[in-house]
């Protein structure tokens, strides 16, 4: 692989990013990563990363651009108040004319562009209907990339967990608090090293143009998995509540993330980058996490 892709830009370095940058370093890769913070970059230097500070991708020195063959959006929307916002929109178009030795391009995307499903499987070729402007503003970003880079894919992630994703200790503090919609509602997971071994995959066998969900073989809904996660880990178990009861006493946030049904179809997945994922679902992961002294899940 590093014959052909010697420099990878990672924008907005933060979990996977991380993560993927040293696996890129570990094939012999050049990595640089932004962030917005000198502590964030101390930190990123120290792991092999070349870190540059910027408040927005827009200020990347020319020379730096002109000098990578890939790169990986992985910064999250801008907030302000209650309304969120793809900045994309704005930086990208300035920047992508200055990569003239762009191979690859991936853009860190997420499930919930599909928005609701009534629990159906999901697969690319399914109409986005988003529900949230979470979902619309990731939907306007991922159109961005393809406009503007002809090299660009998108990665539509699911819910992300690895060490440091920490729900395990909130449920070990208990009264952890869950909807039981009815009828259930499916969550969908992927583990952060599966999504660095897809990407890596797909660098190899670059598809300009292609979508593809990273998801595990196993969406199960959001209640019955804090439950029986619970129970592995001789955890309390948690308090189930009515879609009623959910909206007093849950975030927006959080009942945007779980209102949406559906079962994600990783069939693309395993067929054209991951026949087989390190960890097909939420109880495979676990025990490595629990060796973790930052486990979470």
């Amino acid at each position: 692989m590093s014959d052909k892709i010697r420099h990878v830009l990672v924008l907005g370095c933060g979990y996977v990013g991380e993560r993927l940058a040293a696996a890129c370093n570990a094939k012999g890769m050049r990595v640089s990563g932004t962030t917005r913070s000198q502590e964030r970059a101390a930190e990123l230097a120290a792991k092999g990363v070349e870190a540059v500070v910027v408040a927005t991708p827009a200020d990347l020195p020319d020379s730096l651009l002109a000098g990578v063959d890939a790169v990986v959006d992985s910064i999250p929307l801008s907030r302000s108040g209650q309304s969120m916002h793809a900045p994309q929109l704005e930086w990208l178009p300035l920047i992508a004319p200055k990569m003239t030795r762009i191979k690859w391009a991936g853009y860190l995307s997420t499930t919930g562009v599909y928005g609701d499903a009534d629990g159906a499987w999901v697969d690319e070729s399914w109409p986005c209907n988003p529900g949230s402007p979470r979902g619309m503003e990731r939907l306007r970003a991922e159109q961005a990339w393809l406009d503007s880079v002809a090299f660009s894919e998108i990665f539509r992630l699911a819910g992300i967990y690895g060490a440091g994703r920490n729900i395990l200790d909130r449920l070990r503090a208990g009264d952890y608090r869950a909807v039981q919609w009815q009828p259930p509602h499916y969550s969908n997971r992927i583990h952060v090293d599966d999504i660095v071994s897809a990407l890596l995959a797909a660098m190899n066998r670059p598809r300009p143009g292609r979508i593809v969900n990273l998801a595990d073989d196993d969406p199960v809904p959001h209640a019955d998995y804090v439950t029986e996660l619970a129970r592995l880990i001789g955890a309390p178990s948690p308090v189930l509540l009515t879609p009623a009861e959910g909206e007093d006493q849950l975030s927006p946030m959080a009942l945007e993330f779980f209102r949406d049904n559906k079962r994600v179809s990783n069939r693309l997945l395993h067929a054209e980058l991951l026949p087989e994922l390190a960890y097909p679902g939420f109880r495979e992961g676990l025990p490595g996490l629990l060796l973790s002294p930052d486990a979470g899940l």
